[in-house]
């Protein structure tokens, strides 16, 4: 057994079960997706810290357990199209590849899109479409989506990547709340309205895209 192969049954073991994640299918994902290829090469042998992953650009790949706990909030299923913001070099859309008929990848750094194609090509992940823009924008090519994560804290939800959720859809993202800890949350679109519900405390470092200078709150 290869070392980064010990890394992820241990990463599983030690970190994702005791946060009652159970979905089978996420649990074979992350026992089987090579997280260290999604980091910067030198720091790959550090990939499965229990921490948020500093990828540069004051952006980090979430801490394995507070991303799989978003997941499997997001109940993926099999006939799903989701849209993954701020996905980076693509690891949060590779656990959902074979959970899902489509993944729309979008993050606004263009060398991290790049480098997420190549592992989306390298590691055959063929229900994951890699796309680049700004976050706030969403991608409304392919509207309407089933489901939407947002990976990162957020200040707010833009009223567009509401929008381009379908009725009954889902967004899940962690909400940051000024002097408190910030929140995962789930907002469900029903008859054309939103409801946010309370999932769990996450310690999430800050998306500056959707930072609180924009007016649209939700």
């Amino acid at each position: 057994m290869s070392d980064f192969r010990i890394m992820r049954r241990n990463m599983v073991k030690g970190q994702i079960e005791p946060e009652n994640v159970t979905h089978p299918l996420l649990i074979e994902a992350l026992s089987t997706i090579p997280r260290e290829k999604f980091v910067p090469h030198q720091l790959a042998r550090i990939a499965y810290m229990d921490a948020n992953f500093p990828l540069g650009k004051d952006r980090f790949l979430l801490r394995p357990a507070t991303l799989a706990r978003l997941l499997q909030a997001l109940d993926p299923r099999p006939s799903d199209k989701i849209l993954y913001i701020a996905s980076g070099t693509g690891y949060g859309p590779a656990l959902l590849n074979e959970m899902v008929s489509h993944v729309i990848a979008l993050d606004c750094e263009e060398t991290w899109t790049q480098e997420a194609e190549r592992l989306v090509n390298e590691l055959e992940l063929s229900s994951i479409e890699v796309v680049f823009g700004p976050l706030c924008e969403g991608w409304e090519t392919e509207a309407p989506y089933d489901k939407i994560l947002i990976e990162g804290c957020v200040d707010f939800v833009p009223l567009k990547l509401l929008s381009q959720l379908r009725e009954d859809g889902q967004l899940i993202t962690i909400k940051y709340h000024k002097g408190k800890a910030s929140i995962a949350i789930k907002i469900d679109k029903k008859q054309g309205g939103f409801t946010e519900q309370f999932l769990f405390d996450a310690f999430v470092p800050r998306l500056k895209a959707l930072s609180a200078q924009k007016a649209f709150v939700f």
